[in-house]
């Protein structure tokens, strides 16, 4: 008989260890790394990076993330090796990096920074990939080093950035830090390139699900991406500061994620109605929880580290706290439908979510306002968790 208490501890333990490392992480990236970038660089040339950085966000987790997940599911089904998806990692990672480099080919000067780029997107896919070691051993102790060194990294970073004055070092210390604890107490990249026999079937699934996180992060970051070559840089710090409180709860939402899936790959019944609507229901009460902790703590933040934005931004806080919360929310969602459909209708709903969303913007962004803007992203985000709460009704039994 399976000790329940026991399980609940271990659950309630590992939840604890995956938050904790998301706290770390966004405090020293939030807290220190950001506000000093904005205060020493300006608005504008911080939009820049956080341009830049949106490029890796999407592609970190789109590929890395993807894969390690598409590994956690397939693990019930036949036995995958490291050379399946290390392979995988490097081919899509070489198409997202040369893709990356194209897109912001106005953004970047000098061959330095390309190679700069490049280096970072590459390594952060690897660093979103990586953590799969521990999830596949349900060891979260580890799991929450591994972003501790990462927060360990950015900071000592930081400090090379003060000497040295190019801020690409404060996320490459911080992403190889990760890099070596893994190699040094991880497996996953052991035997680098031996492939399975279900190779081929590895890249099938793989890459429709790294689809799927493509259009998802493409979505979280297109912000940055229009912004940036619409109402240039300053739009998009003034839009980054006050979605911040919002887009870190939906970064909280992601370890909480690695432990549904962890464990509901685990158990061989798939995910009832009943189930399901009882997860979506805790989902909703949490993040009507989270909107209230967003309008008390936006302001606030803003005012103690963007002293400078602060007027420029006050009528957005709340149409843009709703729009990350609900962002979060269909975050949440969508990691339990994952567990009971295909990867392939996560991809459908987010492509036509993706097209809603530019539709919405390109209508608006004529005006010019970043509130416009704001409120096109909310009406989008509307539609998901429309579509995603349908989707997980009519399919779960």
């Amino acid at each position: 008989m399976v000790d329940t208490s026991n399980k609940k501890v271990q659950i309630a333990s590992n939840t604890v260890y995956t938050i904790a490392g998301a706290l770390v992480l966004n405090g020293v990236l939030q807290l220190l790394v950001y506000p000093q970038l904005n205060a020493r660089m300006g608005a504008e040339a911080n939009g820049t990076v956080l341009y830049i950085m949106g490029l890796v966000s999407i592609l970190g987790p789109s590929i890395g993330q993807a894969l390690n997940n598409a590994r956690l599911v397939m693990r019930r089904e036949c036995e995958v090796k490291n050379g399946d998806y290390n392979t995988l990692l490097i081919l899509f990672g070489a198409i997202g990096t040369a893709v990356a480099l194209i897109i912001s080919r106005n953004s970047i000067k000098g061959i330095f920074f390309y190679v700069m780029t490049a280096a970072l997107i590459m390594i952060t896919i690897f660093r979103y990939y990586g953590d799969v070691e521990y999830r596949l051993t349900l060891n979260y102790k580890k799991y929450f080093i591994y972003y501790l060194l990462i927060s360990v990294g950015y900071a000592a970073g930081f400090a090379v950035y003060l000497m040295h004055g190019s801020w690409f070092f404060i996320f490459l210390i911080g992403e190889a830090a990760a890099f070596a604890y893994l190699l040094l107490t991880g497996s996953v990249y052991n035997k680098f390139f031996v492939r399975s026999e279900y190779f081929a079937l590895a890249m099938k699934r793989g890459s429709i699900l790294v689809l799927s996180y493509l259009v998802t992060n493409t979505t979280l970051n297109i912000d940055r991406l229009v912004l940036k070559n619409t109402l240039g840089g300053t739009a998009v710090t003034q839009y980054y500061v006050v979605s911040l409180i919002g887009k870190t709860l939906v970064l909280f939402i992601a370890p909480i994620n690695t432990i549904i899936i962890s464990y509901l790959t685990r158990e061989k019944a798939a995910l009832g109605r009943k189930r399901f609507l009882t997860f979506a229901g805790a989902g909703i009460l949490v993040s009507f929880i989270f909107f209230l902790c967003c309008q008390i703590a936006t302001p606030i933040f803003i005012r103690l580290f963007y002293p400078d934005l602060y007027e420029s931004t006050r009528q957005l806080v709340t149409v843009v706290n709703i729009s990350q919360i609900l962002s979060m929310l269909s975050a949440y969602l969508f990691i339990l439908v994952l567990t009971f459909t295909g990867e392939k209708w996560q991809l459908t709903l987010q492509t036509a979510h993706l097209m809603a969303l530019c539709l919405l913007i390109f209508i608006t962004i004529g005006s010019g306002s970043l509130l416009t803007f704001s409120t096109a992203v909310l009406a989008a985000n509307a539609l998901r968790i429309c579509a995603v709460l349908v989707l997980g009704f009519t399919k779960s039994k």
